[in-house]
């Protein structure tokens, strides 16, 4: 269970990623990240796994600007990438999507666009579900992934299967919306409460805000 309210994480997510973005990397910036760590120590080998692999497509890019003779911007970018995948990461790595939705709606963010981000997540959900069946289905009966003919075709037919399955559920859930009254708004069950964590967290990240701007 995660121990921040996703209002907090969200806000502070979207400050943080700002601030990192456009000002200079300073020593304060760090902060918020060992806090993370500290609350989130039993995850933090599991995230740092995450982050190195991550690293992959963020090495492209640095390597791209060092060939292009900019070598200290590819540093501070490579820097404040990886500080802000590694934020993201520490904090939501004990929620799900659906926490980011409550977030939108205490927020008092758009009925539609809460809505539109909820029926996008379950259908996430649903077709990741169905890969998964899939996977599984195919592995045993022997298949094994190549570069034969037959491979791809297994491939087409498997993407194939997919598209046409998100297709039907999404006119299911619309029909069964439809059939309870459903009128553009998520009706969401918000009882979390600010805690402890949330205002240190809350207090960290603002003393990088403070510090910028003043």
């Amino acid at each position: 269970m995660n121990r921040f309210n996703p209002s907090v994480m969200l806000i502070c997510a979207f400050v943080y990623s700002i601030f990192i973005s456009f000002n200079q990397i300073e020593v304060l910036f760090i902060t918020p990240l060992v806090f993370l760590m500290v609350c989130e120590y039993k995850r933090v080998i599991k995230v740092l796994k995450k982050l190195l692999f991550l690293n992959f497509f963020i090495a492209m890019i640095f390597v791209v600007l060092a060939l292009q003779g900019n070598m200290e911007e590819a540093i501070n970018v490579y820097i404040r990438t990886n500080m802000i995948i590694l934020f993201n990461l520490l904090l939501f790595s004990s929620t799900n999507g659906f926490d980011i939705v409550r977030a939108l709606n205490e927020l008092r963010f758009p009925r539609q666009f809460v809505s539109s981000v909820y029926f996008t997540l379950k259908m996430i959900q649903t077709l990741n579900e169905e890969f998964k069946r899939i996977k599984y289905t195919l592995k045993a009966r022997g298949f094994c992934a190549g570069t034969s003919m037959f491979a791809y075709e297994t491939y087409g037919n498997l993407f194939g299967h997919i598209f046409v399955k998100s297709i039907r559920k999404s006119n299911a859930l619309r029909d069964s919306f439809l059939l309870r009254g459903f009128h553009g708004r998520i009706y969401l069950i918000n009882n979390n409460k600010l805690s402890l964590y949330d205002m240190i967290l809350f207090l960290v990240v603002n003393l990088i805000v403070i510090k910028t701007v003043v």
